[in-house]
């Protein structure tokens, strides 16, 4: 498919998400027309309001349930591409509770879009390395693209209740399906491009009332660099990571470079240990935990698609990290 350049009309659904707020407001400064989908009013306005110098070129509209058959189908008209961020991010014993709105949510987008084929002409979907790596922890290896994480789905359907891999299973299911989905209706008019996201970090653009507003990632990042309990984070094992601001730029690449159409691109800048980001973040405040000694990385992430087709440089870790202490000092209840 061609490029879709400003100001063509971008639909980006969970509009008032951590990923979503950055997103609307990148896509803004670009010069594209942008319509969020939010589950209130009260949503929908608080997020109008922190783009008020661009509002002009910004509209929302109320989702109230995204599990509905058709529920994108009104948000999709006029829209030349769907950015779709929304997806459950939560940890569950309970595989219903994550794997079926995982699927559901991805494949009604596409349905939606099948339906608009006259202006859609192509969707971005925010997936996750979940749908990559391999969980829990094997052998140290590198990640590339050609992965996907059949085991985390395999383990679920043996009965697994990890958290982890049921979140896992939930992102390889739903991009999957979103694959097939495509392979199956012969789409011709707009193609599909996954970005399989690192570990989200860097501040938000909204502001947070508190630890419990964060998001997992950033709970997570609270509790081992900023208080060092290593054995309290999922961070522990180590992972890939992306500030969440290249992470909305990647997706309007994404839309703008022809050659991204049909491929899964994996969003990384970089692999950690814990040990490495509690040391970058004592160097920039000494009053932080020093950390552990560095353990051997057992994931690796191959970004050379992210470099080479996005055309992404991202942020250094340093720069994320120094952006996020500064976030962090702005929470209540986090001194």
């Amino acid at each position: 498919m061609p490029a879709v350049s400003a100001p063509a009309k971008v639909l980006v659904t969970g509009a008032n998400g951590y990923l979503g707020v950055w997103l609307v407001r990148s896509l803004l400064e670009h010069g594209y027309h942008v319509r969020g989908t939010v589950r209130t009013t009260t949503k929908g306005d608080t997020l109008k309001l922190r783009v008020a110098d661009l509002a002009d070129r910004f509209e929302y509209v109320i989702v109230d349930d995204v599990l509905k058959d058709g529920a994108f189908d009104d948000a999709v008209r006029g829209i030349d591409i769907i950015m779709h961020t929304l997806s459950p991010n939560v940890l569950s014993m309970l595989p219903e509770e994550v794997i079926g709105p995982a699927v559901k949510g991805t494949v009604s987008i596409l349905e939606s879009a099948e339906k608009h084929q006259d202006t859609v002409k192509r969707v971005v979907i925010t997936g996750s390395i979940g749908a990559i790596m391999r969980w829990p922890p094997g052998d140290p290896r590198v990640y590339d693209e050609s992965v996907v994480n059949e085991a985390a789905v395999q383990d679920v359907e043996q009965g697994s209740k990890d958290p982890v891999t049921i979140y896992c299973a939930s992102k390889t299911k739903a991009e999957q399906k979103a694959w097939a989905f495509m392979k199956e209706k012969e789409i011709s008019t707009f193609d599909l491009v996954f970005l399989n996201g690192a570990i989200f970090i860097g501040p938000p653009a909204h502001p947070i009332g508190g630890i419990p507003e964060m998001t997992l990632a950033l709970q997570h990042f609270y509790l081992g660099v900023i208080h060092g309990r290593t054995e309290a984070t999922m961070f522990r094992p180590g992972s890939g990571w992306i500030d969440v601001r290249d992470v909305a730029l990647s997706h309007i690449l994404a839309a703008q470079k022809p050659e991204a159409g049909g491929q899964r691109i994996i969003l990384s800048a970089g692999d950690f240990v814990l040990p490495e980001l509690n040391a970058v973040a004592h160097a920039i405040d000494p009053a932080l935990p020093k950390g552990e000694k560095a353990a051997e990385k057992i994931y690796q992430f191959d970004s050379s698609r992210m470099r080479q087709v996005l055309g992404l440089v991202p942020r250094s870790l340093e720069d994320s990290i120094r952006d996020s202490l500064a976030f962090y000092r702005t929470i209540p209840g986090t001194a």
